[in-house]
């Protein structure tokens, strides 16, 4: 019987690119659009693995994430997170003219503070985080090391 993988991802193309990816190397691909409806798929499809995207509406990822490691039922659940912030901020420091202070360094602060606060409560990080644009031969090594074949 195939592992199950749900991806939570507010982005319709990363959802199914990465669908794509997981069964083509022998995984079950389940769908979230948000961190809502992702907490609800875990109650019920019970997914071995998840991929998580950082920034979504109605719950975010790091909710998200927080809300399952406090959960004793869900402690131990792998998860990756997926995020396009080193990306877009990458690119928008290259068009900063100012090159004294990046224009993002707030947002920057703003992230290493939660992982920071996670820490703090006792929350350990995700157990892998993958940069956007997603590499899938990557996406599937990281969830080959956390739950094999």
């Amino acid at each position: 019987m195939a592992k199950r993988v749900l991806v939570v991802d507010d982005d319709e193309n990363t959802r199914r690119f990465l669908s794509v990816a997981l069964q083509e190397n022998g995984y079950e691909p389940i769908t979230a659009e948000d961190g809502r409806d992702g907490l609800e798929k875990i109650e019920k499809e019970k997914p071995d693995l998840v991929i998580l995207d950082v920034m979504m509406p109605k719950k975010t990822g790091f909710v998200l994430f927080k809300q399952l490691r406090r959960d004793e039922k869900y402690k131990d659940l792998p998860v990756i997170m997926l995020t396009g912030v080193s990306e877009v901020l990458a690119g928008l420091d290259e068009k900063s003219e100012d090159t004294h202070e990046r224009p993002y360094d707030s947002l920057r602060e703003a992230l290493r503070k939660t992982i920071q606060q996670m820490r703090e409560e006792g929350l350990v990080k995700p157990d892998m985080f993958v940069d956007k644009p997603i590499d899938p031969e990557q996406v599937i090594s990281k969830v080959r090391k956390l739950i094999g074949d």
